[in-house]
């Protein structure tokens, strides 16, 4: 596990802390008045070894570890690949998220730490970091989508996710947006995740650049490759496509203002925002005038959404 204080001074605010639960990593800051004070990140699969209550351990031993010497949070919040039962605090993703998923995770983290726990989507938590201190500022109407392990979707209206039966969390990721046949997890075929995730891109990238390197050096060797070679050029293009596709479903849908792409994947916008615009094309009375932009928090917009999470938490308390 790796962390960093930045620097920042500690102010007199709430005091809180956000984790982001992804199928490759967690991600942790600690904020206090709008500023982050501290980040922390680990490798999911190490975090969340063993039994449950050494996983649970682990996880609240990287809050502890944000804090500045002698505080308490007034409450940490978790943003996690879903489904999430919110309400329970529950996880049920063992798909992608196995190490945290099936047990009353905010529970137990909450008795251990003394704390009150909040969780959300990872999608959701994302959006609220956006909106609260990235690319999502000023807007009303804001979708989010992050490319990763699989595809996070979130839209916002004047600062609340759209929800969707019984206030669970629209998987739009798992809109048909191809004619393969091979089933997903979810049970559908053809899913915008199978296709267009940062997991999707790096299984085109290999497929041209060869599999005799780490999964975490392809994304990096792609971008530097398209610079000369257009056979790579066209993959991010040819991926850009099947992310637009899914994409116009959702602005169709939903009508944002503006739509931020985030995740692991968003660095490479730049290569792939020509196919993306290919799917997003429409006639006059169907264009969906919305705004495309990167995020601007990086991978800490998960954490930075949940801290922001959190402090609505510790205000519900509080009155």
């Amino acid at each position: 596990m790796s962390g960093g204080v930045p620097g920042a001074s500690v102010g007199a605010g709430p005091l809180t802390v956000g984790l982001d639960l992804g199928g490759t990593g967690v991600r942790g800051v600690a904020r206090r008045d709008g500023v982050t004070i501290a980040t922390a990140q680990g490798l999911s699969a190490e975090l969340g070894a063993g039994i449950v209550p050494e996983r649970v351990g682990r996880l609240a031993d990287l809050v502890t570890g944000l804090l500045p010497p002698g505080t308490t949070p007034a409450a940490v919040g978790i943003g996690a690949s879903g489904p999430v039962d919110n309400d329970a605090g529950v996880i049920h993703n063992q798909d992608t998220l196995p190490w945290f998923s099936d047990f009353p995770l905010t529970a137990l983290l909450q008795a251990r730490l003394g704390v009150p726990v909040a969780i959300d989507n990872d999608a959701v938590s994302a959006a609220l970091g956006e909106q609260a201190a990235g690319a999502g500022q000023h807007y009303g109407r804001m979708l989010m989508i992050t490319l990763g392990t699989g595809i996070g979707v979130a839209m916002l209206v004047d600062g609340r996710p759209v929800r969707g039966l019984n206030g669970a969390h629209p998987e739009g990721g798992h809109l048909p947006v191809t004619a393969e046949p091979d089933a997903c997890y979810c049970g559908l075929t053809g899913c915008w995740e199978q296709a267009a995730s940062r997991t999707a891109l790096q299984r085109m990238l290999r497929a041209r650049l060869g599999a005799d390197h780490p999964l975490r050096e392809t994304m990096n060797r792609g971008i530097a490759a398209a610079v000369t070679d257009p056979s790579v050029r066209d993959i991010f293009v040819e991926y850009g496509v099947l992310v637009g596709r899914g994409l116009a479903a959702l602005h169709a849908l939903y009508q944002p203002e503006v739509t931020v792409i985030g995740g692991s994947a968003a660095p490479c916008l730049p290569l792939f925002a020509e196919g993306m615009g290919r799917s997003l094309r429409r006639s006059g009375p169907f264009t969906v005038p919305t705004e495309v932009r990167s995020a601007q928090l990086g991978d800490h917009a998960g954490a930075v959404g949940a801290a922001v999470l959190a402090l609505a938490r510790a205000r519900e308390r509080t009155g």
